[in-house]
């Protein structure tokens, strides 16, 4: 069960997505932390000079605490444990980060202000230090049907360690939701790249083992193993559609010289276009 949940405010409506979905998926002992990070560059300074526009920031600053308080009031009026913080800080993902870490949360939720996911909420995804919950359903029930991507003969170069993250977090947000688990391992086709692909040689009887054993060692039922042939993006944008997932588990793993930016090519895909949550899991992230 989640302890922390850091949610990453967008103004002090009440049925802003982020907030909604953080109270769905707090337990009996959760703690919610509404976060509000306030930074208006016209304030920052002029001339070198950051002194000058300080009061100005502390009343914008202390106007927003007000609002984001009485957010989190709402919240406990409701019977949920919250608390409401508002700071002048930037960049987002780096004003978050020390939140979390200050704050020992195990959970960030966001949902994109847009349509889709900005430059500074690819960059929280990322970097944060916590695992990213990205709002982009519906936010109006629990969920439903939770689905884990793993990949448990790390054909794409995953360390075990990710998967182990993967199932836990999962499992995780089952217990806080009751929803159903499925683990999918998705594999193409050799026909898609030729006979001299890794993994060509592997059966599907060896992918099941795997994939059941590696449930077996976080505790999960083998009955939550599902083998899915084709593209993982496509695989789980596919189970989205079909209203077989509400929420994705997946791993982020940046890889290069642009590791700042870098999540790896499928988690891209599925957090640009899926119309379900998303829930970025670290290998760092292994309880």
């Amino acid at each position: 069960m989640f302890k922390k949940i850091l949610v990453v405010a967008r103004g002090a409506a009440p049925q802003q997505p982020a907030v909604q979905r953080a109270a769905l998926c707090a337990g009996r002992i959760t703690q919610l932390i509404l976060l509000d990070v306030v930074h208006e560059p016209m304030l920052d300074g002029y001339l070198g000079n950051t002194a000058i526009y300080e009061p100005l920031r502390q009343r914008v600053v202390a106007e927003r605490r007000g609002l984001i308080e009485a957010l989190a009031a709402a919240l406990e009026a409701r019977g949920l444990e919250a608390s409401g913080k508002a700071l002048w800080d930037h960049p987002l993902d780096e004003a978050v980060a020390k939140q979390v870490r200050s704050a020992e949360a195990d959970l960030v939720v966001v949902a994109p202000a847009g349509e889709g996911l900005s430059h500074g909420d690819w960059q929280l995804v990322a970097r944060c230090p916590a695992p990213v919950l990205v709002v982009r359903g519906a936010a109006d029930g629990k969920y439903r049907s939770i689905v884990a991507a793993v990949d448990p003969l790390h054909m794409h170069a995953k360390p075990a360690e990710l998967d182990l993250a993967i199932l836990a977090h999962a499992r995780e947000l089952q217990a806080d939701t009751g929803a159903k688990l499925t683990a999918v391992h998705c594999h193409t086709p050799i026909e898609y790249f030729g006979a001299d692909v890794a993994g060509a040689g592997v059966t599907d009887d060896e992918r099941r083992a795997a994939l059941e054993a590696l449930l077996e060692r976080v505790g999960i039922p083998k009955s939550a193993a599902t083998l899915a042939t084709g593209a993982p993006h496509e695989v789980l944008e596919g189970m989205a559609e079909r209203g077989e997932a509400d929420v994705i588990v997946m791993g982020v793993l940046a890889r290069g010289r642009i590791k700042d930016w870098l999540i790896g090519s499928t988690a891209e895909r599925v957090l640009h276009r899926a119309r379900v949550d998303v829930l970025a899991v670290k290998p760092s992230h292994v309880r």
